[in-house]
């Protein structure tokens, strides 16, 4: 399960007919003819299909939204924000095809980082992991007026990003599937822990960007002028503004399972950039993947989906 290894994908429960696939492009292209396409594995939810057009030189992304179709306009302002700054796909055009919301964007080369980390194919994880920290610092430089969710714009709307944690761990620890997977006292220990250092936990004082699922699975890397360099972030439909602990946390989760280079190169990127974490940030990168954890787990059908 390490870097969403074998979780459930999208494409394994929904698939499209090549001729959705042709009227899509046709859309976008209507003097083009679609040469070729290659559905990608990978996604937890939205269809990524490599096209190839037949005037097009470079092959093109299609990208069928399938969760949050207003991500499609969100993706496309930021890749124009950070473009120039972080290797993000640019977005070409955004249409709706029956009940699909689609864009068709830059096709970035490359591997899964997570790929090349838990392979066989030698690598640099000390190089690679300190521009994965720089990367981030880079992300986190941008700033917005205040912190939570975006809208189609990129404007911060509604409710802010972060909740009331006690209430939200109150409704998780409610869950019937959360009280039939987890003994009393892990409820208590968890409840306890929460409570005792909520003020370690990020607050609406952080307005910085977050990618809020960085992690290998949705970096790209590419071998360029003799080594492993990263092409491509990708997958930026939850993004949203507040603290960088929250994109801290998601690379961090599986660090236990890697070599020590893969930790200490990655928070070397952020110092050198100069990104100051809190003195306890160890801690509160356990509690929020705590609550993140607890939160999928109010989600999932036990009788359908693995553990």
């Amino acid at each position: 399960m390490t870097f969403k290894v074998k979780w459930e994908k999208a494409q394994s429960q929904h698939s499209l007919p090549t001729e959705t696939i042709e009227r899509m492009v046709a859309l976008a292209y209507p003097d083009n003819r679609l040469v070729s396409y290659h559905l990608f594995e990978g996604g937890c939810a939205n269809l990524n299909i490599k096209i190839q057009l037949d005037d097009q030189k470079e092959p093109l992304l299609l990208r069928i939204y399938l969760r949050n179709k207003r991500a499609a306009f969100q993706e496309q302002k930021l890749s124009a924000l950070l473009r120039g700054t972080i290797p993000v796909p640019q977005t070409y055009y955004i249409g709706q095809l029956d009940t699909y919301q689609f864009a068709i964007t830059e096709f970035m080369s490359g591997i899964p980082l997570r790929n090349l980390l838990l392979g066989n194919t030698p690598h640099n994880v000390s190089q690679i992991m300190d521009e994965v920290g720089i990367i981030l610092s880079k992300i986190a430089s941008y700033k917005f007026p205040k912190s939570g969710f975006f809208d189609e714009n990129l404007a911060v709307t509604g409710k802010a990003g972060f909740p009331d944690y006690p209430q939200f761990l109150q409704e998780c620890l409610q869950n019937k599937i959360v009280q039939a997977t987890l003994p009393a006292t892990v409820l208590s220990q968890i409840t306890y822990y929460i409570h005792t250092y909520r003020h370690l936990l990020p607050d609406e004082s952080e307005s910085h960007l977050v990618h809020a699922d960085f992690d290998p699975a949705n970096i790209l890397v590419d071998f360029m002028e003799g080594e492993w360099k990263i092409s491509a972030v990708l997958d930026w439909e939850f993004s949203f503004a507040g603290s960088i602990l929250w994109d801290i946390v998601t690379m961090m989760r599986y660090a236990h399972q890697m070599s020590p280079e893969f930790q200490d190169s990655f928070l070397a990127g952020l110092k050198n950039r100069g990104i100051t974490l809190p003195s306890k940030w160890r801690l509160s990168v356990h509690l929020l993947n705590l609550l993140s954890l607890l939160d999928c787990l109010t989600r999932t059908e036990i009788s359908t989906h693995p553990c």
